[in-house]
């Protein structure tokens, strides 16, 4: 799926392909940044700055995960039983 955003560095509009962003984050300034997979950079990835409000992208969550959804995927493991 492709969108149109407004790139902070080239200051213009910009279509990127958002089957390729692993994150989105708001930023504190304001718009966003778009994480992309990178194996050249650090941590594996490299971001994307843009102007665009974060509730742009949310529209495109599929489901938000809660956490009581997570508690229910990944149950707590009992403790091992000691021989007394």
């Amino acid at each position: 799926m492709f969108i149109e955003v407004e790139s902070v560095e080239k200051m213009c509009k910009v279509i990127i392909n958002l089957n390729e962003v692993i994150e989105i984050a708001p930023l504190m300034e304001g718009g966003c940044a778009l994480f992309f997979a990178d194996s050249a950079a650090v941590n594996g990835r490299s971001a994307y700055k843009v102007k665009n409000h974060y509730n742009e992208f949310s529209q495109f969550v599929l489901q938000t995960v809660t956490p009581e959804d997570i508690a229910k995927r990944f149950p707590k493991a009992k403790a091992p039983v000691t021989p007394a």
